[in-house]
């Protein structure tokens, strides 16, 4: 009888020890269009949507996309990196947010990571392609990602100071509100480095920029809004634009308000609608190496570009 009741017990130890095992989170997971969200997200047994493979993804973790596909919208509450790699991701988000940053408790990597993905609103317009509403610290990089159709490209709606925002080679055109919206809460602060950034034909301003924003945006456009091509107001702004062109937009090239400080560094202004640089309130300074023409209403409107010594 003790026997058995020993053998008893180590079934149920093993029978628990199962179904722990697997029900763990995996490190890696994969979603196909032809996936299953019943799966276990596996490289041979895919998931078929991004929401159904970030439950079965460790924090920290990544998911990978095996084939082209439209794999839903998202809410990334955990560092995750989502890759696309190759097979063309996408997130068809019409009406809905395509992927919600909102980490509220640190965890060992506070990084978001989303690469190589197309976020598209379509006809019925997305409200937001990335949408950040954290309230812990963290990173959020997007890298390689083509952005259309929405109201606002990227919302950075953070409610903590220490978060940062790293953007590299991001495509964002067709947008009804802003193409990039930095708007932390009162008080806090996001940092930020975006390179190769194209921002177009958005209803509102290619870039828009508040409530103690800082950092540096290099080698990109903001082309073609019907706002500004930058927008910067909100006192301790602080910005650096190196070798970006703001041209052919309706309002301002750049708008630099409220006692932003703004640097401008191998810069162009063409063709905008209200002024190259519309400097109000604020400081801004540049070197020679900016190039300005044919702007309605003046290259610089307001407090001149105090022209410094290039180092």
């Amino acid at each position: 009888m003790k026997i058995n009741k020993i053998l008893l017990s180590l079934t149920v130890l093993g029978c628990l020890f199962l179904a722990t095992t697997m029900s763990a989170q995996a490190t890696r997971t994969w979603v196909s269009g032809v996936g299953d969200d019943a799966n276990p997200c596996s490289r041979t047994a895919p998931c078929k949507t991004f929401a159904g493979a970030i439950s079965k993804t460790a924090a920290c973790g990544e998911i990978d996309v095996l084939d082209p596909g439209g794999f839903g919208a998202v809410t990334i509450t955990k560092s995750i990196t989502i890759n696309g790699y190759g097979q063309g991701g996408g997130i068809l988000n019409a009406l809905v947010n395509g992927a919600i940053i909102n980490l509220t408790a640190s965890d060992a990597c506070n990084t978001v990571i989303l690469r190589w993905l197309g976020i598209n609103g379509a006809g019925s317009i997305g409200l937001s392609a990335v949408r950040d509403v954290s309230t812990v610290a963290h990173s959020l990089h997007l890298e390689h990602m083509e952005i259309q159709h929405q109201q606002r490209g990227v919302d950075m709606a953070t409610n903590n100071t220490g978060t940062k925002l790293f953007m590299k080679d991001v495509d964002i055109r067709h947008t009804t509100v802003q193409g990039i919206d930095i708007r932390p809460a009162a008080g806090q602060t996001v940092t930020m480095d975006l390179q190769d950034i194209r921002s177009r034909q958005s209803a509102g301003d290619g870039l828009r920029l508040q409530n103690n924003a800082k950092g540096t945006v290099t080698n990109s456009q903001f082309q073609g809004n019907t706002g500004n091509g930058a927008n910067i107001f909100g006192v301790s702004v602080q910005m650096a634009f190196v070798d970006t062109d703001f041209s052919n937009n309706t309002q301002a090239g750049l708008v630099n308000a409220s006692g932003a400080t703004t640097f401008i560094d191998g810069c162009s202004f063409f063709g905008n609608g209200n002024g190259g640089v519309n400097n109000v309130g604020s400081t801004m300074n540049g070197f020679a190496n900016n190039a300005f023409g044919n702007n309605t209403g003046g290259d610089v409107i307001g407090n001149a570009v105090n022209t410094l010594a290039h180092p």
